[in-house]
C-alpha cells in the first residue's frame, strides 16, 4: 500500500532508475528545490535588491520552524547549521571531556560522530569507546550500549538509526541509560528523521542533529540541531561570529551578548539557498503521516529480506522491524558485497557499498515493485 498523500510522479527519476539508496541521498521532489533555484537567481542577477538586513537575518526562521514542528520542539531550541558535522563539533568541543571521562559510540556509527570524540582526545586524553557490532549484529541493542557505560561516560553520542547496519535504537531507552550514568546523550537522526516519528520534549534527549540531504529529502548544505532547555542555558559557542549575537546587524566590533537561543550556534553565513530548500522538504515530509511512512518502509524493508535470505544472504540488518527502519545491509558468502552493489548500480538498481556489504534503503516513494524489481537483477548479478 502507498503512503497516504504520495505523489511519485513528484519523483521522475523512479521512471528509469530503481532508486534504494536514500540512506546516501534522498531524491528532492521539484516544489522543494525550485525555490531555492530562484532565490540563487535573483541573488546572482540582482544582489541585495530583494534582501534587505532583516530578511537575511530571518531567511533560516522558515528551516527552523519546519525542523521545530518534525522533532516537536521549541523554535528557539532548533539552530540551523551548515552540517550535522558543523553543529555536533560545536557540541563536542564546549564539552571537551578529560582524562578519566569517557565518550561512548559505536564502531558502525558514521565516522562523523565518532571523529570529533578522537580529535578531542588527543589534547585531553578522554577515552572513546566504540561498541563492538559487526562481530554480534543479531545482538546489537541498547542493552549491548550499556555495557560500556559507566560513572566516568561524559557522552553517549551515537545514531538513532545507523547508516551501516540500518539498526533503529528507542530513543527512551538511549535517554534513561545516558542519564541514569549522569551523562549527556548526543543523536544523530540523520538516518531517521524523515522516515521515523521523533519527539524530543517526550524523549528528554539533550541534543539531536539531522542532516538535510538523506531522509528529508532536501538538498546539500544545511543541518538542524536540537538542544534540550538544560543544554540551551549552559551551551557556549566555541565558534561565533557575526550572526551570533541577539541582533547581528548591530556589526558591533565590541563584545555583545550571545543570542539566548540556539540561534547563537549560527555564527556566520551559510548557503541561504539551502536552508530554503530544507524547510520546505521538512513541510513536504510533514504532509505525510510519519507513522505510515515508518511502516511503509519497514514493510518494503521486511520484503527485500525475506528475498535477501532465500538467495543466501547474510543480514547487517535485524530482522525484527521493530529493530530498524527502511535501510537493509547484506553480505553475500564468497562474494564481494561492493562490487555486486556496483554491478546493481550498473543495471540501474541504485545502492551502496559498504564495509564489504552491499546496501539497500526503501522511503516512502518507493514500492513493492520496486524491491522485486531489485531482486530479480540481483539475480542476474550472483549469476
Amino acid at each position: 500500500m502507498p503512503v497516504p498523500g504520495l505523489r511519485r510522479e513528484d519523483f521522475p527519476a523512479l521512471d528509469r532508475l530503481i532508486y534504494l539508496n536514500t540512506a546516501s541521498a534522498g531524491l528532492v521532489p521539484a516544489s522543494v528545490v525550485q525555490p531555492a533555484h530562484e532565490f540563487e537567481a535573483e541573488l546572482a542577477q540582482a544582489g541585495t535588491t530583494g534582501m534587505d538586513e532583516d530578511t537575511e537575518v530571518g531567511i533560516l526562521e522558515g528551516a527552523r520552524d519546519a525542523a521545530a514542528g518534525l522533532l516537536h520542539a521549541d523554535p528557539a531550541a532548533i539552530a540551523i547549521t551548515t552540517s550535522f558535522t558543523e553543529a555536533l563539533c560545536q557540541l563536542a568541543w564546549w564539552l571537551r571531556p578529560g582524562k578519566g571521562q569517557n565518550v561512548v559510540s559505536t564502531e558502525v556509527d558514521f565516522p562523523s560522530v565518532t571523529y570529533p570524540w578522537h580529535r578531542i582526545a588527543e589534547d585531553t586524553g578522554c577515552q572513546v569507546r566504540l561498541v563492538p557490532v559487526l562481530d554480534d549484529p543479531a545482538s546489537f541493542d541498547v542493552n549491548t550500549v550499556a555495557e560500556h557505560v559507566d560513572s566516568a561516560t561524559a557522552v553517549i553520542c551515537i545514531s538513532h538509526a545507523q547508516y551501516l547496519t540500518g539498526h533503529l535504537l528507542d530513543l527512551n531507552d538511549l535517554v534513561a541509560l545516558a542519564h541514569d550514568h549522569g551523562a549527556l546523550l548526543i543523536i544523530d537522526a540523520t538516518q531517521s528523521a524523515g522516515q521515523v516519528p521523533i519527539d524530543v520534549a517526550a524523549t528528554g534527549v539533550d541534543a539531536l542533529i539531522t542532516g538535510s540531504y538523506k531522509w528529508l529529502c532536501s538538498t546539500f548544505g544545511a543541518a538542524a540541531c536540537y538542544l534540550s532547555p538544560a543544554l540551551l542555558r549552559e551551551f557556549r559557542p566555541p565558534l561565533v561570529g557575526w550572526r551570533s549575537t541577539e541582533q547581528p546587524y548591530s556589526l558591533d566590533a565590541r563584545w555583545l551578548p550571545l543570542a539566548a537561543t540556539a540561534r547563537r550556534m549560527e555564527y556566520s553565513t551559510m548557503s541561504y539557498a539551502s536552508a530554503i530548500a530544507f524547510g520546505r522538504a521538512i513541510r513536504y515530509i510533514a504532509g505525510l503521516a510519519l507513522d505510515e511512512v515508518a511502516e511503509h518502509n519497514r514493510r518494503l524493508a521486511g520484503r527485500l529480506i525475506d528475498g535477501l535470505t532465500e538467495r543466501g544472504a547474510t543480514l547487517l540488518t535485524p530482522r525484527d522491524p521493530k529493530r530498524r527502519a527502511g535501510t537493509v545491509t547484506a553480505r553475500f558468502p564468497g562474494r564481494d558485497g561492493e562490487a555486486i552493489a556496483a554491478e546493481l548500480t550498473r543495471h540501474g538498481v541504485i545502492v551502496s557499498p559498504r564495509v564489504g556489504s552491499t546496501r539497500f534503503s526503501m522511503h516512502f516513494y518507493n514500492n513493492s515493485d520496486d524491491v522485486d524489481r531489485a531482486l530479480a537483477v540481483l539475480d542476474l548479478v550472483l549469476r
